[in-house]
């Protein structure tokens, strides 16, 4: 029991140690195919015999001689098998071979070469295969050629196989023929043989696969193409020409022409007339048809021509930019100029690049022209490395001469610099050497202009341009650098509308010119700049302070590209210079403070003294009708005020602005309506006074006049019923009428009050104490001080005209104001008209008086019926003056207490402080009764009507 074991272990261990036995493809298709007869499972079935274990599901013992028959028995199918698939290749070409010498086919052969077919087609379809590699080693059994194959019994063929085609060696990869392709099982084999092995034997030893193919080709007829006529051709291409044998494609039209040459037809918009299979073609020059060279391009070649060819492409791009604008007649700008310039300059570089390949192909060895001398010479793959940073520099050109097309001047320059953030280096440097030249005559104009405040741009280049609008401010002439200049002045009839053109529509600011190293508010402080000093030269008159600057700044360094940081702070010190020194000439030497304290004054009637003798010198005049007012009169009367007045201490310049004018009038106004005090400006003080800053000037003259008439009359009136009527209030059944006018003028009184203060205080001296904190600082530039002016004069308007934001409410409350300040004036009338009642009535009772005591004066026509009826309808208009008023006064306070202001808000709770008007508006009582009783016994009544207001209040 124990011997048997060790002898079949030690027989086991003796094969297992000998050397395998390779087997033949056709056993390993057998065991791809078939699985089960493997021979590995009968060892593992043999080692579990021996191990005592059992691989099968049943628990049946297996013995030795089991395992052996077993083993016998797949031998034996395997063998069966082999044989069995030889004789099916074995039928399946003589078949085939019968078939083509006498056209008949043996059934039996046929029948095997069918079934041959489906078990091949299921292997061409993966099914059964697990791996690839069975499949490959039966195509080179297949193909006879591998020397492993073990020899197989002689199979009677009508072609026997040649024995050269065995000293073969195998290819160094097995070639997998597609699916859709027929496949080496369906070709004959003698066809398979002579048709894909070449007869002649290759020394491959020591040689590379490129060398090994160069010369199978060159066997097969195909040798390569000769390298130096490549050579040759690539140089011409680089230089935009169509070579010998490799030229340029045409692009084909949208739709082709049927008229186009054989050249043009043969065109593909791409790529080089080598044909489909790299074989050049012949190439007609001058009618006459060259000699065709023979030879095979390879792919990798042709890739490398058509990299090579691209600079060519460039190279045609940028040297028809440059014909096209030296040839044509269009002005395409300095700075294009400047480019075609810089592309000039890098294409002489080129050409030197061209000249020294030129050379280099020159020093090939002529006894070998495909390889190169010893340490010289010339070949394709050189060429494409030695142009390589050329060929980033042409497409970089190539880039902006395309954008050259659609933009020029600092549109172009800012196009250029958006390409300075590339990542390459190379680019980056290159495109900074570009941007270096093309933006040279960008700073010359830059530095002309804020050095010197003139603009020298013809082709309309810089981000700062000459308004269209304003270009005929001079008959329409301009010099020949684009500039006005205003040289001549301007003249005091148009200063003010020339003036204000000068400052604001002289020059525009163009952002879309504006170059990407400039942002756009460095852009508008180079635009304020320059329009500084242009203001000062021109306007201002001071053109040598202009020169000395200019010549100071141009002493040092020059603004260019490479010295951003310079250039920031050269901007930044002529900005701060021409700012201060512009500040300094309006607010110094033409005293722009003087001029605004003087319209304060005036205009906004702030000098109290100047104004009263005013009004006291003109009311007389203006309470007559307009078409009797002249303006001499008027001028006298101005003079006489100023000759009173505080005012003759100001300064002879600001009081010869002062003048007095007669507006537009229409049938029936008075002088009240037409009247209107005149400040005159001209250069260049109307850069700041405007014409629209006059207009409001003077609507806020024309209410604040309105409101000081309205204040005088009251005046006047209060001094009279306060004073006069005590002497009448003895009078039966006045005493009541007078009180009841005394209680509504204190009302009157108090709304103008508050009104003024309202006006004087809290909005005209607070918005000139923020004016001054500007002025006292004179930071910013002449616009600044335009917008701090505006926004002072935009405050004053909307606070002392009570204009609201919304536009269908903007000027409710103004008119309220209005209506309530003509009821005043109303009632001032009515007042009057009742102390001449009173004092009428006085006299008659004085007479009767007199009469009872025995004096007789003269009598009177005046009957006691008409003198109660007067004094009826002088009370109806007194009440209606009041009622109406204290309306207005309660609208107003509703008005101003929902603004949108806060300041108008505070004014309605400084007129209804008491909340008097408030009570009256929610009991609804619209003051009716105000004076009671009619004819001689209203005393009663109006003693009612008194107390029930006094109640009320």
């Amino acid at each position: 029991m124990s011997a048997r074991p060790s002898s079949s272990a030690s027989t086991h261990r003796a094969r297992t140690s000998s050397t395998p036995v390779p087997r033949a493809p056709l056993e390993q298709l057998i065991y791809s195919l078939v699985p089960s007869l493997a021979p590995h499972r009968s060892h593992r079935y043999s080692a579990d015999v021996r191990s005592g274990r059992s691989s099968v599901a049943s628990s049946r013992p297996v013995s030795r001689a089991d395992v052996e028959e077993e083993e016998r028995e797949r031998r034996d199918r395997v063998k069966e098998l082999v044989e069995w698939c030889e004789e099916i290749m074995a039928s399946r070409a003589s078949s085939v071979q019968s078939a083509r010498t006498d056209g008949r086919v043996n059934e039996s052969g046929s029948e095997r070469a069918l079934r041959f077919n489906g078990t091949w087609s299921k292997l061409e379809k993966g099914r059964l295969l697990s791996s690839p590699l069975p499949h490959l080693q039966f195509l080179l059994a297949l193909s006879e050629y591998d020397p492993s194959n073990t020899p197989r019994p002689p199979v009677a063929t009508s072609s026997p196989i040649p024995s050269s085609s065995r000293s073969m060696p195998p290819p160094p990869m097995p070639r997998i023929f597609p699916s859709n392709q027929p496949s080496s099982s369906r070709i004959p084999l003698n066809e398979t043989q002579a048709g894909n092995v070449p007869t002649l034997e290759l020394d491959v030893k020591g040689k590379s696969k490129a060398d090994v193919l160069k010369a199978w080709r060159t066997s097969k007829s195909q040798p390569p193409f000769p390298p130096h006529l490549l050579l040759r051709d690539s140089l011409y291409l680089l230089q935009g020409i169509d070579g010998r044998y490799i030229r340029f494609a045409l692009s084909p039209p949208k739709e082709q022409n049927p008229y186009l040459t054989e050249k043009g037809k043969a065109g593909e918009g791409a790529g080089f007339p080598l044909g489909k299979e790299g074989t050049p073609a012949v190439v007609d020059q001058g009618g006459e048809e060259e000699e065709e060279v023979d030879g095979y391009v390879t792919k990798p070649t042709r890739t490398l021509l058509m990299q090579i060819s691209e600079l060519g492409m460039l190279y045609r791009r940028v040297t028809h930019f440059i014909s096209t604008r030296q040839t044509t007649d269009r002005k395409g700008g300095m700075t294009e100029q400047s480019l075609c310039h810089f592309l000039h300059h890098e294409l002489s570089e080129y050409h030197r690049l061209l000249a020294v390949l030129e050379s280099q192909m020159n020093m090939t060895s002529t006894d070998d022209e495909d390889k190169p001398a010893e340490g010289a010479g010339l070949t394709l793959m050189r060429l494409g490395l030695w142009t390589e940073e050329m060929k980033l520099k042409l497409k970089q050109m190539s880039l902006v001469v395309d954008e050259a097309k659609n933009a020029h001047g600092g549109a172009l320059v800012s196009k250029i610099h958006s390409h300075t953030s590339h990542g390459d280096p190379l680019i980056r440097r290159f495109t900074d050497q570009i941007l270096e030249e093309v933006s040279k005559p960008f700073f010359a104009t830059l530095q002309r202009w804020i050095f010197s405040g003139d603009l020298q741009d013809p082709f309309k280049e810089f981000f700062v341009q000459l308004n269209p609008e304003n270009i005929s401010l001079r008959d329409g002439r301009i010099s020949p650098a684009g500039d006005v200049g205003f040289e001549g002045g301007i003249d005091a009839a148009g200063g003010l509308e020339e003036a204000h053109k000068v400052w604001e529509k002289k020059y525009v600011f163009v952002k879309k010119m504006v170059p990407g190293f400039v942002s756009e508010d460095f852009g508008k402080k180079i635009f304020s700049t320059g329009r500084s000093l242009n203001f000062i030269r021109y306007s201002c008159g001071d053109s040598d302070w202009i020169e000395t600057q200019a010549k100071l700044a141009n002493a040092g360094r020059a603004l260019k590209y490479s010295d951003l940081a310079g250039l920031e702070r050269s901007i930044d010190d002529a900005y701060s210079i021409a700012s201060q020194r512009l500040l300094e000439i309006f607010f110094d030497k033409f005293v722009l403070l003087d001029h605004l304290r003087a319209l304060k004054s005036y205009l906004m009637l702030g000098a109290g003294d100047f104004t009263e003798l005013l009004m006291e010198a003109l009311a007389p005049r203006l309470s007559k009708p307009a078409i009797s007012l002249y303006r001499h009169h008027l001028t006298s009367d101005l003079e006489s005020a100023i000759r009173g007045s505080n005012a003759q201490f100001d300064s002879p310049d600001i009081l010869r602005r002062l003048d007095a004018r007669i507006l537009e009038y229409s049938h029936g106004e008075t002088g009240w309506d037409c009247f209107a005090l005149e400040y005159k400006v001209e250069a260049p003080l109307n850069a700041v006074l405007d014409s629209r800053a006059m207009v409001d000037y003077d609507r806020l003259f024309h209410h604040l006049w309105r409101l000081k008439r309205v204040e005088v009359a009251l005046t006047q009136g209060w001094m009279r019923v306060t004073s006069g009527s005590k002497l009448y209030e003895r009078i039966p059944g006045l005493s009541n009428d007078w009180h009841h006018c005394r209680i509504v003028q204190a009302e009157m009184v108090h709304f103008l009050r508050q009104l003024q203060a309202f006006y004087q205080l809290e909005v005209i001296e607070c918005s000139w104490q923020a004016l001054m904190e500007f002025v006292n600082k004179r930071e910013g530039d002449l616009d600044a001080l335009i917008s701090a002016h505006r926004g002072y004069l935009s405050r004053v308007v909307k606070k002392v005209l009570l204009l609201s934001t919304k536009r269908d409410k903007e000027e409710i409350l103004l008119d309220t104001v209005r209506e309530a300040l003509d009821y005043i004036l109303q009632f001032r009338d009515a007042t009057d008209d009742l102390y001449g009642w009173s004092l009428a009535e006085a006299t008659r009772l004085d007479r009767e008086r007199d009469a009872e005591r025995g004096l007789y004066t003269l009598p009177t026509t005046d009957s006691q019926d008409l003198a109660a009826n007067q004094l009826n309808a002088i009370r109806s208009r007194i009440r209606t003056c009041s009622n109406a008023f204290q309306d207005r006064i309660i609208s107003i306070c509703h008005l101003a207490g929902s603004h949108s202001d806060l300041d108008v808000r505070f004014l309605a709770i400084r007129i209804a402080w008491n909340g008097h008007y408030a009570l009256r508006k929610s009991r609804g009582t619209a003051g009716a009764g105000g004076i009671g009783g009619s004819g001689g016994g209203g005393g009663h009544g109006g003693s009612k009507s008194t107390r029930d207001r006094e109640r009320d209040r």
